[in-house]
C-alpha cells in the first residue's frame, strides 16, 4: 500500500472563503494554492453518499433535520451559501460523486473521511468506496481514506486495500500500535493540542506518518513542522502553505 500524505491538506475545502465541504469550498481551496483537500461523506436516508460534516443541518442551511433523516435529493435542494454569504445564495450540499467530478477537473487529490452516523459505519464505508472505486480519475494520487470509526476503516481495508488509511482519533490512545496495525493504516490523524513531541517520536519510530488537525496559525505550524509532522490540516492553506517547504 503506497503511503501517500501532502504536507498540507485544507480541511473542508476553504471554509473561510467558501461554505464549507461544497463545491465552492473546494474551488477556493485550489485557487489558494492547496493540491489536497479533506471532506467528510455520510449517508442520505436513501443511501447516497454526500459531503457534509455534522450530524444535522442546522448551522449550515438551518434546517434542524439530521443528514440521515433526508434524501439526496432534499439534501441537494437546500441551500448552503446564503448563511455563509449571500454571494453564495444556492451553493447545494453535493453527492460524493459530484465532488469527485470536482476534484477531476481542479486536479485537486482528497483525504475522504467517512463520517458516519451511529449504526452505519459499515453502510457508509461500503457506499463511499463503491462510488470511489467507480468515479475515482486514474491521473489523481488514490483517495486517502479516515476515519474515527474502526468498524469503516476495516470496510476500507477489505474493500480498497491497496488505498491508504489514516486512523483518526483525538488524543494518542494507549491501543494506537495495536489498532493501527490490525486496521492496516500507513498514518495517525490526532488533533494537534495534546500532541506532545515525545508521542511524535514514538509514532514515527513505529513506521507511521502523522497528520494534524485543524491548524491555522502559521507560527503553531512552523513548530510542528519542525517537530517532524508530516501533513497539516487547516482551514487557511494559503497561510500555510509557504510554510511547508
Amino acid at each position: 500500500m503506497q503511503s501517500i500524505l501532502p504536507p498540507v491538506i485544507a480541511h473542508r475545502g476553504a471554509p473561510r472563503a467558501a461554505p464549507e465541504n461544497t463545491l465552492a469550498a473546494f474551488a477556493a481551496a485550489r485557487t489558494a494554492g492547496a493540491g489536497w483537500v479533506e471532506f467528510d461523506v455520510m449517508l442520505s436516508r436513501d443511501g447516497v453518499p454526500v459531503v457534509h460534516h455534522d450530524d444535522d443541518l442546522q448551522r449550515l442551511a438551518g434546517v434542524p433535520q439530521a443528514v440521515a433523516e433526508l434524501t439526496a435529493a432534499e439534501l441537494q435542494a437546500l441551500d448552503l451559501g446564503t448563511r455563509f454569504d449571500p454571494a453564495f445564495a444556492g451553493e447545494g450540499l453535493p453527492t460524493l460523486e459530484m465532488v469527485v467530478g470536482a476534484l477531476a477537473v481542479l486536479g485537486l487529490g482528497a483525504n475522504v473521511e467517512i463520517k458516519p452516523a451511529p449504526g452505519r459505519e459499515r453502510d457508509t464505508a461500503r457506499a463511499a468506496l463503491a462510488v470511489l472505486h467507480r468515479c475515482w480519475p486514474r491521473r489523481l494520487p488514490p483517495p486517502l481514506i479516515s476515519s474515527f470509526s474502526a468498524a469503516s476503516l476495516e470496510v476500507a481495508q477489505a474493500e480498497a486495500e491497496s488505498w491508504p488509511r489514516g486512523y483518526l482519533v483525538e488524543e494518542l490512545p494507549p491501543d494506537w500500535r495495536e489498532q493501527t496495525g490490525r486496521l492496516g493504516c500507513t498514518a495517525l490523524h490526532l488533533d494537534f493540542e495534546p500532541l506532545s513531541l515525545e508521542q511524535l517520536d514514538a509514532i514515527r519510530a513505529a513506521g507511521l506518518r502523522t497528520a494534524v488537525y485543524t491548524v491555522n496559525d502559521p507560527a503553531v505550524a512552523a513548530r510542528l513542522y519542525a517537530w517532524g509532522v508530516d501533513c497539516i490540516i487547516t482551514d487557511v492553506p494559503e497561510l500555510i502553505l509557504p510554510l511547508a517547504g
